[in-house]
């Protein structure tokens, strides 16, 4: 019984993270299509709802994006990058509460989120080189919290979102 409430759980958040980006009565949106792929190593279905709300800020603004430059190659931006893994934590927070559920990585996420960091994590972390230091985060302090409170955290993008043609 519970496993199929598990599975009725993540149809339920897919369903949700994907009616939450559809933009078909939009007129900005774009025609493109988009392939969501989740790493294989992801078995736990509820860690996999988390990466796939992830994607959902990630796939709403790509569709504004291609919608004005469809033929441009689509940078993450920052807001959107955090605000990505910031509603991962929040999903994941949220079914932790009922499940008991563990994931490593979105753990991390969560103390670095508590020690008010998160903002520093996805820009020295995920910068893809194109990203302008506005807020004028200390990389040295960053680094060196990191070293002390989280060193043997690695950074990973276990789901992504790509256009396809």
């Amino acid at each position: 019984m519970k496993s199929i409430c598990k599975v009725i759980f993540v149809l339920f958040c897919s369903i949700l993270v994907f009616a939450c980006v559809s933009t078909a009565g939009s007129k900005s949106a774009s025609k493109a299509k988009y392939m969501i792929t989740l790493d294989s190593a992801i078995s736990n279905p509820f860690v996999q709802s988390a990466w796939l709300s992830y994607t959902a800020p990630i796939r709403a603004d790509m569709d504004k994006f291609y919608a004005k430059n469809p033929e441009e190659e689509y940078i993450i931006p920052y807001n959107v990058e955090l605000d990505a893994r910031n509603g991962m934590i929040d999903l994941y927070l949220r079914v932790q509460k009922d499940y008991k559920i563990n994931d490593q990585y979105i753990e991390d996420l969560i103390k670095i989120r508590s020690s008010d960091k998160l903002n520093e994590y996805v820009f020295f972390s995920f910068n893809p080189g194109n990203w302008i230091n506005e807020k004028n985060f200390n990389e040295a302090e960053y680094k060196s919290w990191m070293k002390t409170n989280m060193p043997d955290h690695i950074p990973v993008t276990l789901a992504h979102v790509e256009k396809v043609d």
